[in-house]
Parts: C-alpha cells; sequence; structure tokens
C-alpha cells in the first residue's frame, strides 16, 4: 500500500479532529431498565426464554444485578421457582449486597412482563453506548500520548467490532454429542491428503535444507493444479503468500523455472494466481499490521496462506510463552478465516545425543503444540540431495506428506518411495 507523508499526515489529523469532536463526559445509565428487565422475568419466568441473546449479564452497569441475571437464569434453566421473595431471599448468596431498591419493586405491577425483550433491549444500548464512550476515551488517550494514529484505530476498531459481535456469535453455543455425531467425516481438503481447511503446519530445517524451497513448491504447484507431492492433477488453490524474509528478487530468481513447468503442467498459469508480499518485515502483534494481512484475505480469498518465516513475524525473539502468545492468538486469527496455514520456521541450534540438528522451532515451547502439524527436513549425511521429512510433532490426524524426498529434475523436491 503506497500512501505519501501528506496523505498519512492528513489521515492522522482527521482520525484526531473525530476523536475531539466526541463528548466524551454525558453520562449514560440504565439501571432503571435494568431493574424492569429483572422485574419481567420474576413475574413471568418464560420471559427468560425469549431475551436469551438480546442480552447477558455483562451489559448491566450495576455488576450486582448482572449476578442476579445470571443466578436467576440458572435457577430458571434448572426449573426451580423464582419469585421475588425467593430472589430476596438468595441475594447474600449470592454475594448481592447494598442495593438501593427492594426486590419487590422490580416486579412492580407497572413493570410489564411481555415487555421483556424491550427492557433487554435497552440495557444492550446502554452498554454499548457505554463502551462505545470507553473506546473512544481510549483512543483520545493512546493519541494524546503519542500513540501511532494507525494503531490506536486499529486498537478501537477492534474493540468496536467485539462490542458489535457481542454475545450472539454463537461462539460458545454447545452442541449435543448426537448433534456432532450427526455431521459429515468427509475432509474439506485444500490439498488432498496433505492440508485441510484450518491445518497449521510449521515447516522447519538448518540453514540451508531446502525448507524454503519445499514451501514455494507447495505454493505454486497448488496454486497451478498439480499435486505438490504427487504431481497429480487437482483443483488449482488460491493461494496468499507473506514472506518477512525473502525479496521480489529473490523469488523471481528461485521460482520462474518451476512456475513454467507448473503452468505447462498444471490448469492455471500460477504466476497469475499466487498472490505475493515479499521482503518486508512484519510485526504481527501490531494491530495494524494485522489488519493489513486480513485485508489481503478479504480481497483474494485464499485457500492457503503461506506466511513467515516466525521470527520475522514479531519484533523481539521468541524466547517463552508470553512472547509466543500474541504471535499465536494472531495467527489463530487469520486461520479462522477457514484457510489453511502453511508457516516457515528455523530449527533450534541444540543437538540430540546422536548429534542431530534438533528440528523443532527455535524459541518458545509453545510452538511445538500449537499447529496440527510439523515436521523438519532433516539433510541425510549418507546420501547428498537426499532429506528427511521428520515429524517434531505428532499428527493430529492422517496425513500422507513424503517420508524422504531427494532433490529432482522435475521438480525441487521429490518424493522418495519406498
Amino acid at each position: 500500500m503506497e500512501r505519501s507523508v501528506h496523505h498519512l499526515a492528513q489521515e492522522s489529523q482527521a482520525i484526531r479532529g473525530s476523536i475531539s469532536c466526541l463528548r466524551l463526559d454525558e453520562p449514560v445509565t440504565g439501571t432503571q431498565a435494568e431493574r424492569n428487565l429483572l422485574g419481567a422475568i420474576i413475574r413471568d419466568t418464560r420471559q427468560a426464554g425469549r431475551v436469551h441473546g438480546l442480552v447477558s449479564s455483562t451489559d448491566f452497569s450495576d455488576a450486582r444485578l448482572g449476578v442476579v441475571f445470571d443466578a436467576v437464569q440458572d435457577r430458571i434453566s434448572r426449573n426451580e421457582p423464582v419469585d421475588a421473595a425467593i430472589v430476596d431471599g438468595a441475594l447474600a448468596g449470592w454475594g448481592v449486597r447494598g442495593l438501593d431498591t427492594e426486590v419487590w419493586t422490580w416486579a412492580d405491577p407497572d413493570v410489564l412482563a411481555y415487555a421483556a425483550p424491550e427492557y433487554a433491549t435497552a440495557v444492550r444500548a446502554d452498554s454499548v453506548r457505554r463502551e462505545s464512550r470507553n473506546v473512544a476515551n481510549t483512543m483520545h488517550e493512546e493519541l494524546a500520548a503519542g500513540a501511532p494514529p494507525m494503531d490506536a484505530a486499529t486498537a478501537a476498531l477492534n474493540r468496536l467490532q467485539v462490542l458489535v459481535d457481542g454475545h450472539s456469535t454463537g461462539l460458545l453455543q454447545t452442541k449435543t454429542l448426537a448433534e456432532i455425531l450427526a455431521g459429515s467425516d468427509a475432509y474439506d481438503w485444500v490439498i488432498p491428503d496433505l492440508l485441510e481447511r484450518k491445518d497449521r503446519l510449521i515447516v522447519t530445517g538448518p540453514e540451508g535444507s531446502g525448507k524454503t524451497t519445499f514451501v514455494r513448491q507447495l505454493a505454486v504447484l497448488a496454486a497451478a493444479g498439480v499435486h505438490p507431492t504427487s504431481f497429480d492433477r487437482i483443483a488449482p488453490v488460491k493461494v496468499v503468500v507473506v514472506d518477512a524474509e525473502n525479496t521480489e528478487r529473490q523469488w523471481r530468481r528461485a521460482v520462474r523455472w518451476m512456475t513454467q513447468r507448473a503452468r505447462d503442467m498444471g490448469t492455471v498459469d500460477p504466476s497469475l494466481a499466487v498472490n505475493i508480499v515479499a521482503g518486508n518485515r512484519i510485526d504481527i502483534t501490531r494491530g495494524s499490521h494485522l489488519s493489513e494481512i486480513h485485508r489481503l484475505i478479504d480481497r483474494h480469498k485464499p485457500d492457503v496462506l503461506f506466511i513467515g518465516p516466525l521470527y520475522k513475524l514479531v519484533p523481539k525473539a521468541i524466547n517463552n510463552d508470553d512472547d509466543a502468545a500474541p504471535l499465536i492468538v494472531g495467527l489463530d486469527s487469520l486461520r479462522e478465516r477457514d484457510i489453511a496455514l502453511v508457516m516457515e520456521a528455523h530449527a533450534g541450534k541444540s543437538a540430540s545425543a546422536l548429534g542431530e540438528r534438533d528440528l523443532r522451532p527455535r524459541g518458545s515451547a509453545a510452538l511445538l503444540g500449537w499447529p496440527e502439524f510439523g515436521f523438519g527436513l532433516r539433510p541425510d549425511p549418507d546420501m547428498p540431495g537426499y532429506v528427511d521429512v521428520a515429524r517434531w510433532r505428532g499428527d493430529r490426524d492422517e496425513r500422507k506428506w513424503p517420508k524422504k524426498m531427494q532433490r529432482g529434475d522435475t521438480w525441487p523436491w521429490e518424493p522418495v518411495i519406498t
């Protein structure tokens, strides 16, 4: 994305101006609607079902009323009786003290039980107003403190998206085991027998082992409609590559002949089907950078995203779980776009008791159990041009990755048939 300094300055000024126009000191209260909602449910427990998905306990401005809301809903779900006297007697056990109104006033005849959805909508609207004000205040403070405007805006947009999604996303909706078993066992392949949608694969190897070449082979051949290890015809795959290490010149020199051959063997010209961002260091823990990758996915709608190497996606070394956590969160947000992720990582420097190079990703142990699949290319010391495809973590599902490969004449890497 090419933008001049002048345009960025204008954008920054516009963001600051829009925030300064917000009135940040207006109080927003909704306790009356909250009490009315509780009263409606206490008067008619059938209303609990009618407000499901419209509001949650976190929407209550008085957290104590939110506790009562959850507790009343729980009693109703277990078919236990609910009325004003029962709720009043249970408050202490629920840890609710110091309310400024009596429970019996919530269920006053003026509170209309059938209006529960309207009360719930009002509680939710008040919650949105309060959180929007909090987001605006936070963004205002970050900009005043000198935060990059695009980072502050992205963080605000992320918080607002969570607010819009609310509790109606279905993220934690349960299914019975019977419902799950009724689903299909069919694989949703991106590359048959190798990658399914939402698979996460990390490929490692020592320097010069050919892991980058292998990853490029996966990308180019799959995009052409050629299976990257069996070389059979397959449905062409939409590919986006975010290479944070290698330059466009390096890509050009490395894949030219492979691209020409894949074009001849496949059904699609991979030079038009692979979209690449190369040579840009990325900090995926920054909202603005992560949002740029999401925009690439929006634009190109890939089936698989090739991204890495991992150490180039964060601003510092991945030495512990705290360093790895924001990287994993960012990558998982990409995976949730219903695509497969293929990542390259450098192997550790240590050696085993047998003197073999440790092929696990360099850095935090959190990276070891995270992907579905992880293997490294280990050069065979007795057979130049051959590598063993060595798992450094157990596969979560069955796949048909080669166990051994050799430098080929037709393709850079060809499986050894044993």
